[in-house]
């Protein structure tokens, strides 16, 4: 797999699982995987997870912003929100220009080329 290759299926859930479980609960990591994943369709991208895997980050193909949502076992907060004019990006990559990856706990592999 090349370094811009992003894993998929189960590679990316036992990743994302992982993580989960080494900042939050072991016991719920799949559950909350899932959930993240699920949400990670159509409108919504999933881009990464931060505050010690409290807080999902989405990007909103509709508003053009990022959508900040709490998770747990049970399910994802909602993501439809609509976005103050002065929040929303041109794109995704104006959203990451301004932002530290790095200091993300977990970047989808997607957008890990751009912690480099």
């Amino acid at each position: 797999m090349s370094q811009y290759s992003t894993p998929t299926g189960n590679h990316l859930k036992g990743e994302l699982a992982w993580t989960i479980a080494e900042h939050r609960s072991p016991s719920d990591a799949f559950a909350m995987t899932r959930h993240l994943t699920d949400a990670d369709e159509g409108r919504y991208e999933l881009l990464g997870l931060i505050d010690d895997c409290e807080t999902a980050l989405y990007w909103d193909y509709f508003w053009n912003h990022v959508v900040a949502a709490t998770f747990d076992a049970d399910g994802v907060d909602d993501l439809a929100r609509d976005a103050p004019e002065e929040i929303r990006y041109a794109g995704r990559g104006d959203y990451f220009d301004d932002v530290d990856v790095s200091s993300w706990d977990w970047v989808h592999p997607r957008h890990q080329w751009r912690v480099e």
